[in-house]
């Protein structure tokens, strides 16, 4: 599915997802998981891609096979790797950490894989959940 940059663009991925999950049998765990991925990237392209020129879009596609759901977050904004900022350090106190990067370090430990690639002027987000593990 496509959403355009507005804010109910979120909620609906979410409900898109959430009408797959359940037609597939997926767990509350990966579930979650997912649902709080895509939130973060989703907040993020639809809060940052824009630039002053024309809305940012995205685009959500989700594949299931027997081992792993995929879910492939394309997205025309200016490019960003979400995935080559250090983690943030999470032993200091909220008052002397750094604004950012807590949300896309969740992101990272509830994948079992996350890739960043800049394809064809579009930034595009993998993200794997392995069944097993869900």
């Amino acid at each position: 599915m496509s959403v355009g940059a507005h804010p109910g663009g979120v909620g609906e991925v979410n409900t898109a997802f959430a009408g797959f999950a359940e037609e597939h049998a997926l767990s509350a765990k990966v579930r979650r998981s997912i649902n709080v991925a895509l939130d973060d990237l989703l907040a993020n392209a639809l809060t940052h891609g824009n630039t002053g020129r024309d809305p940012c879009s995205v685009t959500v596609e989700v594949k299931l096979d027997q081992e792993r759901v995929t879910v492939i977050v394309t997205d025309d904004g200016p490019p960003f790797d979400p995935f080559a900022r250090a983690a943030p350090d999470t032993s200091l106190s909220v008052e002397e950490r750094p604004i950012g990067g807590l949300g896309i370090h969740l992101v990272g430990q509830l994948m079992d894989k996350v890739d960043y690639q800049r394809r064809d002027n579009h930034n595009v987000v993998v993200l794997v959940k392995e069944l097993a593990n869900g």
